[in-house]
């Protein structure tokens, strides 16, 4: 299980950005509002143990947050390249949003790269 969490940190850190898992907290929020938002959270889900009871599914998400870039079908390419290659990790479906930054009228750009992961268990 961590060997897959290791990869998907590692291919991330690919790009020189800083990787959260689960959400920013206080001190990092503040910090990126003075600036710009450029940086990827992943968080895990529910699990689901599947039929054969060999292993589990789980989905887990990764967030790639950026502000001010015009590349971003070409970024989510390239995001999905660089997570090809972690073991038993497999892309579902994609999702963009623009989010508004509070007391502002500047956007910040969320691709959402949902995965389903599986975990083999053996015969539970």
């Amino acid at each position: 299980m961590q060997e897959q969490i290791d990869g998907i940190i590692t291919a991330l850190e690919s790009f020189g950005l800083e990787v959260y898992e689960d959400e920013l907290s206080e001190d990092e929020e503040a910090a990126y509002k003075k600036g710009q938002y450029h940086f990827f959270v992943y968080d895990t889900g529910d699990m689901q143990l599947t039929n054969d009871f060999k292993s589990i599914n789980q989905e887990v998400a990764v967030y790639y947050y950026s502000e001010k870039r015009d590349d971003l079908d070409e970024r989510t390419v390239d995001i999905i390249l660089a997570l090809k290659n972690v073991p038993m990790f497999t892309l579902q479906n994609t999702f963009k949003d623009r989010l508004k930054r509070k007391d502002t009228d500047n956007y910040v750009d969320r691709i959402t790269l949902v995965y389903n992961r599986r975990i083999v268990v053996g015969q539970i």
